[in-house]
């Protein structure tokens, strides 16, 4: 018997489950869904205990874009950008950090593309990309003035997301990674 837990991500909180409940019920309210078909779902939802199970059951209801989401720039000065959890992830995100931190964490999110273009210009700044196992990544094209880069991700699968990191860093720090382990006997996990 293995004393290590499962990672946090598959287990499914109750914070999930109401993010994964409003899905259903905007899709009601859009048409997209009966009313039969909603209370099936949300039974589901209500019963899930993990993430997957909540994936499975939203699966096809994916958030009707506003407007055309296929570009995201993030801009930060002197604070932290984080995005992580369902988000749905664009074909092309622009990080513009100054004095700033930001986050991208893909291991949850909605990906609709087989690549993803992220384009970094961060002055005095990190930023730090999560990304789950078998994605393809590449960094050599950012341009580095008294930086530094660092990729961690292992070994690409067939049929994965190809994640292409480009820009040009000043005096800062870019890295991409898979999600850490957690471990029993560690209580402050963070991704």
């Amino acid at each position: 018997m293995s004393l290590e837990q499962p990672p946090p991500g598959h287990r499914a909180s109750d914070r999930d489950r109401e993010h994964a409940a409003s899905m259903i019920q905007e899709a009601h309210s859009d048409g997209r869904l009966d009313f039969e078909e909603m209370d099936q779902r949300l039974t589901q939802i209500y019963s899930a205990k993990t993430q997957l199970e909540l994936r499975t059951a939203t699966a096809d209801l994916v958030p009707v874009a506003h407007g055309d989401a296929a570009e995201l720039t993030i801009r930060a000065k002197h604070s932290s950008q984080k995005r992580e959890g369902a988000w749905t992830v664009p074909e092309r995100i622009i990080a513009l950090p100054e004095h700033s931190s930001v986050k991208l964490d893909f291991t949850d999110a909605v990906v609709r593309w087989p690549e993803i273009e992220v384009e970094v210009r961060p002055k005095h700044s990190s930023v730090l990309m999560i990304v789950p196992e078998g994605w393809s990544v590449d960094i050599d094209q950012i341009d580095m003035v008294g930086s530094s880069s660092k990729n961690t991700a292992g070994t690409p699968k067939a049929g994965g997301v190809r994640l292409r990191v480009t820009g040009e860093a000043r005096w800062s720090s870019v890295v991409v990674r898979h999600p850490r382990k957690r471990h029993w006997w560690w209580p402050w996990y963070r991704k």
